[in-house]
């Protein structure tokens, strides 16, 4: 009687919990019937809907699965990027079925997001960031996440140097889930791992001072197992490769890269000439020189990363570097130095050779308090070790022999930490970092016969607020920061300068919106700007830093309209810069000869337009160009006038593609800028590539200037106590060849990623750049 008692109870016990298996699945699609990757999807109980009970996301098909589920009444909410939320009942309490299929229709919400769809790109403008999603189609035809990011607007992958660049020249950092990355970084992940792009044509308060443009990655939670890329190039006057290998198990990640480049010593030598005009003791001098010259050296750079991440907890991460170097320099120059009418000829010979080793520790850590706060630290310390040695020498009765040993170390750490609110629809940031530098010199050249002996303690404190939003069609940014710039010393400066900045915008449309933008910043000037070591250049002339240099300040105002249609997008912009106590390298007489000094400028300035331009045709082409016109006004001291001068530079770039194989030509075409006292040259940077992919392995075979020679001019204006021209035709790069082969893997099962919040770094390395 009681087996049959057991019995009887288990079979109802089984019968209802096979009664209550309910597997619920579903497709998400848009009102095209496109479906739509990545969408969020909760499922919550009708009589508490703050209790979210499962939650998943669709998958590449923009489908999804949620089981079991009991005969219950629920609320099915779906949401994603762009997109209004859908919430539905869902109700399960009198249905006999075990499977259940829905198909959810998400609508864009393009009052409140400016939701437009590109070219298969879905865009959404911010006031300072444009986020970009892309369809399955162009997932499957990039391969890897770098090849996909390259095909925004005014981005292109460099072949030259073999890096994400922006086709108008302006400086762009890559951030994977807010964690500064390199191209092999981005390349190691899946092009179908990528969740949205956030593109920063004004880089958030934190990375302002490192970068013109912030590309950063949002990246699905990557597969467990290993994930590598390598990229290897040959050519006539380089050779280099990079290679990354990263494994993933549990929470933990491994990453380990090393990385190399080598200058080739060619026969091919560059070409320079140049002529100065100046005064010496009330002697007037022409000096003429031809200069041929070798350039060579070797780059080593090894690294190695482990971080753990819990979703919705914290992130830690541990990042350690080791860079070596090495850069080579040998010139032998034929003079002509005339003295009133006397002309004397004489030789020249200048070798520089620099050898660099550096290491970086990068300690992050961020938590998230809840679902509203997040509080980030960051800690980094940067070691530079510089030995330089200079040998010039020139004959005649104006020449001289000079010897220069450089042996300093350079020191840094930085610290920062980020406290991260949510209200409502508009984002909250504040923090503070410290930026301290110990530079320690000890020179010796042809001026000392004993060493001299000098150290350099620099500080910046930089805090500040900032909160964004929007609000129907309207956009707003501003923020407030503060910068302590400290040099300490004697002759040392103590400075506190407001640094605020404003952005408000507004949607016109779908497709247009317009920007109006205040920012400001300051500079401090470089270890080595500030030494006063003095260098021998060459008889009577000599080059300086300046003690009593002070920290620069820029302010910009911008004026910009974008257009993203289908085929096309545009962006002008419309600005003007003014910077006080501009730092830039002066000419002076001094009762010892003529002095090449770092020094602050009265007045710099710049009006300018800038026409940026992104147009595929048809899906195989692709076509970009910046056009860009500047009027610059420069006053080196008060007692001197404004010079003004303009500048056009264009660049092009063009992409076809056919099956397998595609073709890209970029050109720079040139012009001049005005930098400081100088007129100076802007490279035509040229090349033409050819590339064919077979899987995961990329072929290429590039040609450097093929159509242009590399040569750039420079001059003085006329304010200039000295006349300088230059010409340089940098002949081993014209009409170059180089083959490059690259390939990545990936494999096993998902796994968050550390998503980082700050990013410090330390390029001043303390050596001297010879005049």
């Amino acid at each position: 009687m009681k087996k049959r008692l057991l019995f009887f109870i288990f079979l109802c016990l089984f019968t209802k919990v096979v009664g209550q298996n309910i597997t619920l699945t579903g497709k998400v699609i848009d009102e095209n019937q496109e479906v739509i990757p990545f969408a969020n999807v909760c499922l919550m109980s009708a009589k508490d809907t703050t209790k979210i009970l499962q939650g998943t996301s669709t998958d590449l098909s923009g489908d999804f699965t949620l089981k079991p589920l009991d005969k219950k009444a629920y609320i099915l909410s779906v949401s994603f990027l762009g997109y209004k939320t859908t919430v539905s009942p869902l109700n399960l309490q009198a249905t006999k079925k075990r499977l259940i299929s829905k198909t959810i229709v998400l609508l864009p919400d393009v009052v409140a997001l400016n939701e437009v769809v590109i070219g298969g790109k879905r865009s959404i403008q911010s006031i300072d960031k444009t986020a970009y999603t892309f369809s399955m189609d162009q997932m499957a035809k990039a391969g890897e996440s770098r090849a996909l990011v390259a095909t925004l607007p005014n981005l292109h992958v460099d072949k030259a140097s073999n890096g994400l660049k922006s086709i108008n020249g302006k400086s762009v950092m890559i951030l994977i889930n807010g964690v500064k990355a390199t191209d092999a970084d981005l390349q190691l992940i899946p092009a179908n791992k990528i969740k949205k792009v956030d593109y920063y044509d004004v880089p958030p308060i934190r990375y302002m001072n490192d970068a013109e443009i912030v590309i950063n990655v949002h990246v699905k939670p990557l597969d467990t197992g290993w994930n590598g890329s390598f990229y290897g190039s040959v050519g006539q006057m380089y050779s280099g490769q990079s290679s990354a290998l990263s494994f993933i198990k549990g929470n933990n990640k491994w990453t380990v890269g090393y990385s190399n480049h080598f200058n080739m010593k060619r026969r091919v030598l560059d070409l320079e000439t140049g002529h100065y005009d100046y005064q010496v003791d009330g002697d007037h001098y022409q000096h003429d020189y031809s200069k041929k010259n070798k350039f060579w050296g070797y780059q080593h750079i090894a690294d190695i990363t482990y971080s753990r991440s819990v979703e919705d907890d914290y992130n830690f991460q541990v990042k350690g570097s080791y860079e070596w170097y090495k850069e080579n320099d040998e010139a032998n120059k034929e003079i002509t130095v005339t003295n009133h009418q006397l002309l004397e000829k004489g030789k020249g010979i200048l070798t520089d050779d620099i050898y660099t080793k550096s290491g970086v520790l990068d300690i992050y850590y961020s938590k998230k308090l809840n679902k509203d706060d997040e509080l980030t630290f960051d800690l980094l310390g940067t070691y530079f070790g510089n030995d330089q040695e200079t040998y010039s020498l020139q004959t005649g009765s104006h020449g001289f022999e000079d010897d220069l040993f450089l042996d300093n170390t350079k020191k840094s750490l930085i610290g920062e930490v980020v406290y991260e609110h949510k209200i409502g629809h508009a984002y909250l940031t504040g923090g503070y970092r410290g930026h301290f530098n110990f530079l320690s010199n000890e020179v010796r050249n042809s001026l000392a016969s004993n060493k001299m002996a000098e150290d350099i303690n620099t500080q910046k404190h930089y805090f500040y607020g900032e909160i964004s939003g929007r609000a129907h069609a309207f956009m707003y940014r501003t923020s407030l920061a503060g910068t302590y710039d400290v040099n300490l010393g004697d002759e040392g400066f103590k400075h506190l300068t407001f640094t605020p900045m404003f952005m408000a915008g507004y949607s016109i449309n779908p497709s247009q919106s317009v920007r109006l933008s205040y920012q400001s910043s300051t500079q401090m000037p470089g270890v080595q700007q500030m030494s006063s070591t003095r260098l021998l250049i060459m008889n009577d002339f000599y080059q300086s830093g300046n003690p009593l240099l002070e920290n620069e300040h820029t302010q910009l105002w911008g004026l910009s309209h974008n257009y993203r249609g289908k085929l096309l997008s545009l962006k002008t912009y419309l600005y003007y810069q003014h910077k006080s106590n501009s730092l830039y390298s002066a000419y002076s007489n001094t009762v010892d000869g003529v002095l090449f000094q770092s020094a602050n400028a009265a007045k710099d300035e710049e009006l300018g337009a800038n026409l940026d331009l992104d147009l595929t045709p048809w899906d195989f082409l692709r076509i970009g160009a910046s056009v860009g016109a500047t009027q610059y006004g420069f006053q080196p001291t008060q007692e001197l006038s404004t010079y003004h001068y303009w500048s056009y530079p264009v660049s092009a770039y063009l992409s076809a593609n056919y099956k397998n194989w595609s073709l890209e030509y970029y050109q720079k075409f040139g012009g001049t800028m005005l930098s400081g006292l100088y007129r100076t040259g802007i490279e035509k940077v040229s090349y033409v590539s050819l590339d064919y992919k077979y899987k995961k392995v990329n072929f290429g075979l590039i040609c450097y200037f093929p159509f242009a020679k590399d040569q750039v001019n420079y001059e003085t204006i006329s304010s200039s106590v000295v006349s300088n021209q230059k010409f340089l035709h940098m002949r081993r790069k014209d009409h170059t060849f180089g083959i490059s082969v690259s390939w990545y893997f990936n494999s096993g099962k998902r796994k968050a990623s550390v998503e980082q919040k700050t990013y410090n770094n330390d390029s001043d390395k303390g050596v001297f750049k010879i005049k």
